[in-house]
């Protein structure tokens, strides 16, 4: 078996949990999801060698569907597009999307990154975005997107971790079609990009695609309604999300709050 790649730690900042009523987001779940599938399995005791006379080892639970399905669409995107070309530009954006996540404090290999309190999180959260938006722009505006072939996935998909995060909903439009038609192509990683669409069309008053955004309620969490519910789980598997049932159980552990069945409507945008 393949040992497991490294992950970034990619869901959303558990100070979210702090702000009542917050649109709550998984960016990249995926990603998060299968790190702590990894961490699951390395916690367990080291098999220890058998002696002959030893009763035969218990079966080991068989992988999920969606987690094979995942790991083989990994690779195969590796596969056609390498590791990336640029070294340096690479480095940069994984140190940038390592900053992403320090300001929100998440975890890596069960220590905190961050020793920031929620109150000083909450006031560096904006001033970070602006400034990795910034960078970010200037990268796209002098070599294009920062594909798989450019810059190698993990770096392709922290790009696309501090899109997901911007402020500027204008320029996230603006470049929604060149992204699509390059998740369309294999040029990035598509499932990368569902938050983004999600996060959009919640934030215009819309249903969602993907069922990725989710509202904190009154101690629990409520999914933004969807686009025909009844084919989410298909919708997902095409772009290589887990089923909702998974996502829900995994945003209940992470966050600490129960991921009800509940469904709210985004509110439409202020003016309109």
């Amino acid at each position: 078996m393949a040992s497991r790649r490294p992950f970034f730690i990619l869901i959303h900042s558990t100070l979210r949990n702090f702000i009542p009523g917050h649109k709550l987001e998984y960016g990249m779940l995926r990603e998060a999801l299968l790190t702590l599938v990894a961490a699951a399995i390395l916690s367990q005791p080291a098999l220890t060698q058998q002696t002959a006379t030893a009763a035969p080892a218990a079966e080991t639970t068989p992988t999920p569907a969606w987690e094979t399905a995942f790991d083989a669409r990994h690779e195969e995107l590796i596969r056609v597009n390498g590791a990336g070309t640029d070294t340096a530009l690479r480095d940069r954006l994984l140190k940038m999307g390592a900053e992403d996540q320090t300001v929100r404090g998440f975890f890596e290999h069960g220590k905190p990154v961050s020793n920031l309190t929620t109150k000083e999180m909450i006031h560096k959260l904006t001033e970070t975005d602006a400034r990795l938006t910034t960078e970010l722009r200037q990268i796209v505006r002098e070599n294009g997107w920062p594909t798989i072939a450019f810059v190698g996935i993990n770096a392709s998909n922290a790009a696309m971790l501090i899109f997901t995060h911007t402020a500027d909903h204008a320029w996230q439009r603006e470049l929604l079609p060149q992204l699509q038609q390059l998740a369309d192509t294999d040029k990035i990683d598509a499932s990368s990009l569902a938050l983004v669409i999600d996060k959009e069309l919640v934030a215009e008053g819309k249903l969602q695609r993907y069922g990725s955004q989710f509202k904190f309620i009154n101690g629990t969490m409520a999914m933004y309604a969807v686009e025909d519910p009844d084919t989410l789980d298909q919708r997902r598997a095409k772009v290589l999300l887990p089923p909702m049932d998974v996502y829900r159980h995994m945003m209940s552990d992470v966050y600490h709050l129960k991921a009800t069945d509940d469904i709210v409507t985004a509110p439409a945008p202020a003016g309109k």
